[in-house]
């Protein structure tokens, strides 16, 4: 049995224990980014640990996933792999995102909780695509509304004048 992502950690006291925390987060646990993905999605799989620099909090690993999204050219589902490098610095004040290391990115967190899930969708938002597209759709597309594949179903209208048309003609 795999382990949930869901659970709230005293980031301070993490660190000083250097805690490893693996887990999953399936699709039904997601919060942010749930009506983004296609349920057919695989799990969110984390490896982090939490360790010190300096005074620093900070939180490294991996976070990874075979997500599915929705093209928005052609409305097929397109895999979209998901591969982070995580090295986040974890802060509760505003104050000392200006001090983090060099190499490490700041995460702001209210309280003296941290939910693990929180910040691997957070993670995951900052990767996925604003529009989702396949390089090459499966579906033949048309290529701008003058093609002649491109159908737009107007109805032929009569003309007004062709009653006085017939008239002239007589």
């Amino acid at each position: 049995m795999t382990k949930t992502l869901q659970i709230e950690v005293d980031p301070s006291l993490c660190a000083s224990q250097e805690r490893n925390i693996t887990g999953e987060l399936p699709y039904d646990e997601l919060q942010q980014i749930q009506a983004d993905i296609d349920p057919s999605s695989s799990s969110i799989r984390a490896d982090l640990t939490f360790s010190k620099v300096g005074k620093f909090v900070v939180l490294t690993g991996r976070i990874s996933a075979d997500l599915v999204l929705q093209c928005a050219a052609c409305l097929e589902l397109t895999d979209f792999p998901v591969n982070i490098d995580v090295k986040l610095a974890i802060i509760n004040d505003e104050a000392r995102a200006s001090l983090i290391p060099d190499d490490y990115e700041p995460y702001l967190y209210e309280g003296e909780r941290l939910l693990i899930s929180d910040v691997v969708e957070a993670e995951v938002v900052l990767v996925l695509p604003s529009i989702a597209r396949h390089e090459v759709c499966p579906v033949e597309l048309p290529k701008s509304s003058a093609s002649k594949d491109y159908g737009l179903e107007t109805e032929k209208k009569k003309n007004p004048f062709e009653v006085l048309e017939k008239l002239k003609l007589n």
